[in-house]
């Protein structure tokens, strides 16, 4: 008979599918202080998956580059039309 405790183990670590994990590590990413959660966004859709996509880096690449370039030519504060 295996004990309670082996039992229990085996049970908690079964509960959690490789899937569930990514996805939890996903909010995870996105609840942490003072995280980028633009950042934290792309990586939960393109590469935290249990099956990512054949081209999951370029299109995580690409995602980043494009935030990069939004957030470079932001509208500065206080700058106005004329």
């Amino acid at each position: 008979m295996a004990e309670t405790g082996e039992e229990e183990a085996r049970t908690g670590s079964e509960a959690e599918s490789p899937a569930d994990f990514l996805a939890n590590l996903g909010k995870a990413l996105r609840a942490k202080e003072n995280s980028d959660v633009g950042l934290a966004d792309i990586l939960a859709k393109h590469l935290l998956s249990a099956a990512p996509a054949a081209d999951a880096v370029a299109k995580a690449r690409d995602a980043i580059l494009k935030l990069a370039a939004e957030r470079a030519n932001r509208p500065k504060a206080g700058a106005s039309d004329g």
